[in-house]
């Protein structure tokens, strides 16, 4: 049995790891993380009202094109914010304009992004959720490979997403709700206070606590797609 196949089953990264590192690079890199936080936050909101609206009166498939146009937006627009995420973990300093370099990465990550949130979306509607669930578990990490300059096409950057959690899909689903509890702690100020300061506060934490978990999910990228090309050159 080759030596890699019993770490196939690890991070090798453990959680105060993960997220020490994500604090670094958020405490190295505020400025940057957080304008591409707010813009990306600030895409999906955009949508979010309409799409609340619609729901309310009772039309539902609109309510759900809606969401899913301001998730793909939100998402291409996040292709900065994850790039900066990789950048400041890496420790080399935030080249604010790499991304815009390779403006091919956007139509990728729309691509990409299309697929992801239509099955979360769907999957949250049919069978208790758990296709979304599935989804999460299997692509959460395609923003990464996009934006680390990889992938020739959004459904490669899917792909490469499932490859690199293999094995390690319970890990992902933990590190998922740690991530998940973590960014609703951004949240706090809106439940304390309804008004303009409340939603501007709660605003701010998200974009904070999102920042940090962006980073942090670099790392984990980092580690899983080290790994992923260990594994392959041992299989070689």
């Amino acid at each position: 049995m080759p030596e890699h196949a019993t770490d196939d089953q690890s991070f090798g990264i453990g959680v105060g790891a993960v997220f020490a590192a994500g604090l670094r690079g958020f405490v190295a890199h505020p400025g940057p993380l957080m304008v591409a936080g707010a813009a990306t936050l600030g895409a999906y909101l955009a949508f979010r009202y309409p799409a609340r609206r619609a729901f309310e009166d009772g039309d539902v498939l609109r309510s759900i094109l809606v969401d899913l146009a301001g998730m793909i937006l939100a998402s291409v627009v996040a292709t900065v914010w994850y790039s900066y995420a990789l950048q400041a973990d890496r420790g080399n300093g935030v080249d604010i304009t790499r991304p815009f370099r390779h403006v091919r990465l956007f139509g990728v990550q729309a691509v990409a992004s299309f697929w992801f949130w239509a099955g979360l979306l769907l999957g949250l509607r049919y069978l208790y959720g758990l296709p979304s669930i599935v989804a999460l578990l299997f692509y959460s990490l395609y923003g990464f490979v996009v934006a680390d300059l990889a992938p020739p096409s959004g459904l490669k950057a899917l792909g490469t997403s499932v490859k690199l959690g293999q094995g390690r899909r319970l890990g992902l689903l933990a590190f998922a709700a740690l991530f998940i509890v973590f960014n609703l702690t951004g949240a706090i100020a809106l439940g304390l206070d309804t008004g303009p300061a409340g939603m501007v506060s709660a605003f701010l934490g998200v974009n904070v606590t999102a920042s940090v978990t962006l980073v942090s999910g670099a790392r984990i990228y980092r580690v899983l797609s080290g790994s992923a090309q260990m594994g392959a050159a041992a299989d070689a």
